[in-house]
């Protein structure tokens, strides 16, 4: 095998790993929300749980945007977004309270965020059929992250509650049942804190640069930290020749990719939707969770989605679709549905595992097949490619803020008994 087939593979593992790792607390935090929330005696705010872990997203992918117009080395952002899932974990881990608990839970959220940005930016560097390895990380994530959340629950289920009760069934309204839920959560996030050790090592011993493309000082041991510089016969040098400043810069490139844009923010704004109101799904006592009810539903119904998830965001080496509306207008029909099933509760239980997969499924088919198409349309200048890739990016935090912020309300007024 020729070395840059090796140099191919090894990457291809590397960014897999990174996807995977970096949207693994965010899946679980999500994953948590409805059991989190009821620990702290607030159970109609579970989207809140999920509006926190994206709150500040925006801000990050933004600021991550501007740091990627200058020549701030990659591995020193690699570095210090680890740190910041590091201490979202603690605090969630240590909170004494449901507000502190948020707070923690959007700097996990930030570093997602951040992170998700970061790396597509750093795969602008790399072959295109690295986006595969990244997207499929990322639906790994939640496949892994949910099944993570689950199996963690359910053997602090076990093994660290039952065992003060017994088989008594314990009142899902008292002081019991509370202390046993944050149990259960704290458990949960101690298991998750050492995945950040795999995300460093990803970064800074998988990945690297093959020789064809390395800097004259060959040094192997680096990961492709510097290839900022654009060839002169590059058609996107352009625009950058011509003086154009930071700020017309952006602009052109919204306008550029401002159909994908659309498309990302409401795809994803249906599928939150969707998610939020999953919890209103079903009769309130369907969700409890005891050694007899374990898993609990609405950690069930996430990882059906994440697993619609990963198998769409797979896809793409074996086929594309540019129509990408499609995704958005199928969407839209799902969140209409599921927020008349939060009302009637029509649909039997025992349906809503497929749909949800059938939800996940075309978010992740939305997603890959947009940032594929900002990786080889040539519509996108190479030399844009790394900024067009962040302001997408950073219209997904639009989207799920919308899809997580539109249930806040009605969960406390109209929602609230159902």
């Amino acid at each position: 095998m020729s070395s840059n087939k090796v140099y191919f593979y090894r990457n291809w593992i590397g960014f897999f790993i990174l996807g995977t790792i970096n949207n693994l607390p965010y899946v679980v935090v999500n994953s948590s929300a409805k059991v989190l929330s009821t620990s702290f005696g607030q159970a109609n705010l579970v989207t809140l749980v999920m509006f926190s872990n994206v709150a500040l997203g925006f801000v990050a992918k933004g600021a991550n945007t501007l740091i990627s117009t200058t020549s701030f080395p990659f591995w020193i952002r690699f570095i210090f977004n680890g740190c910041l899932m590091a201490a979202g974990l603690t605090g969630v881990i240590l909170a004494p309270n449901f507000w502190i608990a948020l707070a923690s839970i959007v700097l996990t959220g930030m570093s997602s965020s951040f992170g998700e940005n970061l790396t597509l930016g750093f795969l602008s560097k790399f072959s295109k059929e690295h986006i595969n390895a990244w997207s499929s990380g990322t639906g790994m994530a939640g496949v892994v992250g949910a099944v993570l959340y689950i199996a963690l629950s359910c053997i602090a289920e076990v093994t660290v509650v039952s065992g003060n009760h017994g088989n008594t069934v314990i009142d899902p309204d008292s002081t019991d049942y509370a202390s046993k839920l944050k149990k259960i959560n704290r458990f949960v996030f101690i298991g998750t804190l050492p995945i950040i050790v795999l995300y460093w090592g990803a970064y800074f011993i998988l990945i690297k640069a093959p020789p064809a493309v390395k800097e004259s000082n060959n040094e192997e041991t680096q990961p492709l930290q510097i290839q900022d510089k654009v060839s002169n016969n590059d058609p996107g040098v352009v625009a950058a020749a011509s003086g154009e400043g930071s700020f017309k810069r952006i602009l052109r490139c919204l306008k550029l990719s401002s159909w994908l844009i659309f498309n990302m923010i409401f795809v994803y704004f249906f599928e939150y939707t969707c998610r939020g109101f999953a919890a209103k799904s079903r009769p309130e006592e369907e969700f409890s969770i005891s050694e007899l009810q374990c898993p609990e539903l609405y950690a069930s119904l996430q990882l059906c989605y994440q697993a619609g998830v990963f198998v769409s965001r797979s896809s793409v080496q074996l086929f594309q679709i540019r129509q990408i509306h499609i995704f958005t207008l199928f969407q839209l029909i799902n969140m209409i549905v599921w927020i008349l099933q939060a009302w009637w509760k029509f649909l039997p239980v025992y349906v809503l595992p497929s749909y949800m997969v059938f939800v996940g499924l075309l978010g992740g088919a939305s997603y890959v097949n947009i940032f594929y198409l900002l990786r080889t349309d040539e519509k996108y200048p190479s030399s844009d490619r790394e900024l067009c890739t962040n302001l997408v990016g950073m219209s997904i935090s639009i989207g799920i803020l919308l899809g997580t912020g539109l249930p806040i309300p009605l969960f406390k007024t109209i929602f609230a008994d159902k």
